[in-house]
């Protein structure tokens, strides 16, 4: 069912950040990437990707920082670094924080599922930046911020044989979030987005019932818009939260020559989504993001939400850069 207008210019009001803080995390060797952001212990820490400037031989790697107010991050190390064992991840590792609590405005603490925090990733085995074909891999480790162990196989791959129309070729960023309503009938649910040889990307739903045993649900994406935008080339990189009764997902759009931006959907059963035909939650506006300002991370803490994005500009600079709801 198609949620009013009216409702959803409630639901911009309550999630918009017309702020622009910056740059939080910026290196001038790398480029930065893929925000998670999660709390842990009394403290914030972010996972994120990096891969050298010189793209070709180089490949993503995760990494985490820790802030004690979600404006100041410091960096704590590599979590996931490359390696040379031909393995189907050794040259790709993309990690993003699973099953973080999603209420909009609750305590953001990352959960343990089986007693153990868990990653998921994208993973490859060639150099370059997003070389195809690329899978959904899921490690665990006993603390979010110690040693991960690896799953020794995909845990969704292009190349499965219930892998859908729309996603042959890769996966990328993986949302996994505990629904406790239970509204696809299953407690773990998974958003993420996918592509075809034709590069489009769309975004799908798998399902879990322990975490760690997913399978793909429905037979379409949830989010295609490739018949109703022009040159339209990506909706992906979906982050799930529970606004009250009704989900919103945040998600990006990148149009052929036309840049990308953020905006957002929302959905009574996480099955029929209704898109925000409005001004962008974030889109390219200074000399410092003039090319793209994408990829979501959307946090609320005491009442101020925090709009965690991937900036990039005509300088080659990409970096991780945050709005705000108020002014600082």
């Amino acid at each position: 069912m198609a949620i009013s207008r009216k409702k959803m210019q409630e639901i911009y009001e309550k999630i918009k950040t017309p702020y622009k803080y910056g740059a939080v995390i910026k290196s001038d060797e790398y480029l930065t990437d893929s925000p998670s952001v999660f709390r842990y212990n009394g403290k914030w820490y972010m996972y994120y990707i990096m891969i050298h400037k010189n793209v070709e031989n180089s490949g993503y790697e995760t990494h985490l920082a820790s802030s004690d107010d979600l404006i100041n991050w410091n960096y704590e190390g590599k979590l996931f670094e490359r390696i040379e064992n031909g393995h189907w991840d050794s040259r790709q590792i993309a990690g993003y924080a699973a099953f973080v609590d999603n209420n909009f405005g609750g305590t953001n603490e990352i959960n343990p599922v089986n007693k153990k925090y868990y990653m998921a990733y994208l993973g490859g085995n060639l150099n370059g930046y997003e070389t195809d074909p690329l899978s959904m891999g899921l490690a665990y480790s006993g603390s979010p911020i110690g040693k991960f162990t690896r799953f020794e196989k995909p845990i969704l791959s292009p190349k499965d044989a219930d892998s859908r129309e729309f996603e042959t070729l890769t996966l990328y960023k993986s949302d996994m979030f505990i629904d406790e309503a239970m509204t696809l009938g299953h407690k773990y649910v998974n958003a993420y987005n996918a592509k075809p040889l034709d590069n489009k990307e769309r975004i799908y739903l798998a399902v879990s019932d322990d975490g760690e045993h997913w399978r793909r649900y429905l037979d379409k994406p949830i989010i295609d818009e490739t018949k109703t935008i022009d040159h339209l080339l990506i909706s992906g990189d979906p982050q799930i939260v529970k606004l009250d009764d009704i989900y919103v997902m945040f998600f990006f759009r990148s149009i052929e020559n036309g840049g990308a931006y953020n905006t957002f959907a929302v959905s009574e059963n996480l099955t029929d989504w209704t898109i925000w035909d409005g001004e962008p939650l974030i889109k390219p506006e200074f000399d410092w993001e003039n090319v793209f300002a994408h990829k979501s991370c959307v946090v609320k803490h005491n009442g101020i939400v925090y709009h965690y994005y991937c900036a990039v500009n005509d300088k080659g600079e990409r970096f991780i850069a945050l709005a705000i709801s108020e002014e600082i």
